[in-house]
């Protein structure tokens, strides 16, 4: 972005195509600072991750003065090891929140390098033209924020994640009076989560979850039972410990990330009266009866203690019949087709599966539309952004605001720079922000060549012939063919090694190397074509 930009812009870099890969950027006079910055998840084609695109950030780099965490969800903090190197700014966020990070850092020897500044509730930050406050609301995860962003064109108040619960188990509410007080000084604009928006009514709290998971504890006493939840969800985690407290039994842990986050919660100040848990290696010495076995995997991640267990190669662990699993999560949109994979899997052991369906052993961390409307009563915006969700969410969200009576309302596309001011919000133009896969130790964009030619791979295979030209005669000396035919079809093969092997024996043995591949590459398309029915992705070496 060359042209130096003037007044009070919003720019969703990430966050508003999907759910995840939350990376929001405020622009004031040409001075920047960026709020969250998250990852999504997508295992096709051999991605681990994605995350928004760089490109627009390295351009600005000398224009970010900061970075604002709402929280500690990977979908808003899982790409700054690999974003942040590229702007250096510091980062201000709540303790917990800082603890996640800085392990996170120390995963990639930047510990020592990134400027983390832990802030209190009770502090403004000012930073160029920028005025920060931090507002505690009700999620998931402890110590979770809204933001509120104070600028000469007026304030914003960017929602995190949140939800309204009056009565929590662990931590404290969200602070509706401190979103009064806001709405009172005047709020030009609401930039707010969406990802809840087709609940209609409020819906049951972590206390509800609690006592529904001990009484099914009670209810299955015969039986070995194992829940899947959130790992940053300390009040879910908590919530087991009861149930298994209550029920005589011991809590054991299963998966990397509930093990990191036992060791960050007890740092950050929780869990003081929870003994350590119990590691995966002792559940089979133990009654099966006598434990509760919290596992990870809820989104059905390939890698999790709980993929592993379905699929019968955990170390530690081997289901029975008659075990009980229970989902106290909910499915992540775009996660489906993996959750359903595993209780697919779990119920062809005869495990009963036990989901929010059957009983509320979740709650959620997101606002349904009832509380959406509680907040614009508080904070009375002039201008709706919605935020963080799939398209759907998104105009589902703006029609619930339309309809409450806010009258300025924008639906964004990742990278449209929104102008905001008393006026309304205006879209200027689109900066065409892109989206990265973390593809083992490299950055790559997605509609780059490389999974172009990933995507071509797969859904065609591969046929690499080698030829020796010699005077007057072209032999075919070897044929290999991946992602074609079966082990069983060697008569096949044969046949067309065969038919490839007479052809290029007829081939002008003249012609450069290029036009003889180019020839050869056509003559083995049309044979697999006549075969197979599809056209291979061709490979073709010629020895002189």
């Amino acid at each position: 972005m060359d042209k130096k930009i003037s007044g009070l812009h919003f720019v969703p870099i990430g966050g508003c195509s999907e759910v995840g890969m939350n990376l929001y950027a405020y622009i004031y006079d040409d001075q920047w600072i960026l709020v969250d910055m998250g990852m999504g998840f997508d295992i096709r084609l051999g991605r681990e991750l994605i995350i928004p695109s760089s490109e627009e950030l390295i351009k600005n780099k000398s224009k970010i003065k900061a970075l604002f965490v709402t929280h500690s969800h990977e979908d808003h903090i899982g790409a700054i090891p690999y974003l942040w190197p590229a702007i250096g700014c510091s980062i201000y966020a709540r303790a917990f929140a800082a603890e996640m990070l800085a392990e996170k850092m120390a995963q990639f020897n930047l510990e020592k390098k990134v400027p983390i500044i832990r802030v209190s509730l009770n502090n403004k930050i000012t930073v160029g033209n920028f005025t920060v406050e931090f507002i505690h609301v009700a999620h998931s995860t402890p110590e979770s924020s809204a933001i509120a962003i104070t600028t000469p064109g007026g304030t914003v108040l960017h929602s995190g994640d949140w939800r309204i619960d009056s009565d929590p188990v662990f931590g404290s509410g969200t602070d509706e009076e401190k979103l009064k007080n806001l709405g009172d000084r005047g709020v030009l604009a609401l930039v707010c989560d969406s990802t809840n928006v087709f609940r209609r009514e409020g819906h049951n709290l972590e206390k509800d979850v609690r006592k529904n998971l001990i009484d099914l504890v009670r209810k299955y006493k015969d039986r070995r039972i194992l829940i899947t939840c959130f790992a940053s969800n300390l009040a879910r985690l908590e919530s087991c410990y009861l149930a298994a407290k209550e029920n005589g039994r011991q809590l054991v842990i299963a998966g990397r990330s509930l093990k990191k986050i036992e060791k960050i919660a007890k740092s950050a100040g929780y869990f003081t009266n929870i003994p350590p848990f119990l590691d995966e290696k002792k559940a089979n010495s133990l009654d099966p009866t006598k434990i509760l076995l919290v596992c990870t995997g809820s989104q059905g991640e390939v890698n999790s203690a709980l993929s592993k267990i379905s699929n019968d190669v955990h170390n530690h662990i081997k289901l029975k019949e008659g075990d009980v699993m229970v989902f106290s999560s909910r499915i992540i949109p775009g996660n489906e087709k993996s959750v359903l994979a595993i209780q697919n899997s779990l119920a062809e052991k005869n495990v009963k599966i036990i989901t929010d369906m059957d009983c509320d052993v979740h709650a959620s961390g997101h606002p349904s539309r009832e509380e959406l409307i509680r907040l614009y009563d508080l904070v009375r915006p002039k201008i709706l952004i919605p935020i963080h969700g799939g398209r759907l969410h998104l105009y589902k969200h703006a029609e619930i605001a339309e309809d409450y009576g806010i009258k300025e309302i924008i639906i964004p596309n990742d990278g449209d720079l929104i102008k905001l001011s008393k006026d309304g919000p205006e879209l200027v133009k689109n900066l065409q922000v892109g989206v990265l896969a973390v593809d083992g130790t490299k950055l790559i964009p997605l509609t780059g060549v490389i999974y172009k030619e990933r995507e071509k791979l797969s859904a065609r295979g591969v046929v690499s012939v080698c030829l020796k030209r010699g005077k007057g005669s072209i032999k075919l000396l070897d044929m290999v063919c991946i992602g074609v035919f079966e082990n069983s079809e060697n008569i096949e093969l044969t046949d067309i090694r065969n038919d490839l092997a007479s052809e290029v024996k007829l081939l002008n043995e003249s012609h450069d190397k290029n036009k003889m591949k180019t020839i050869v590459e056509k003559m083995i398309k049309n044979l697999f074509v006549n075969a197979r029915g599809k056209k291979p992705t061709v490979i073709v070496h010629i020895d002189d």
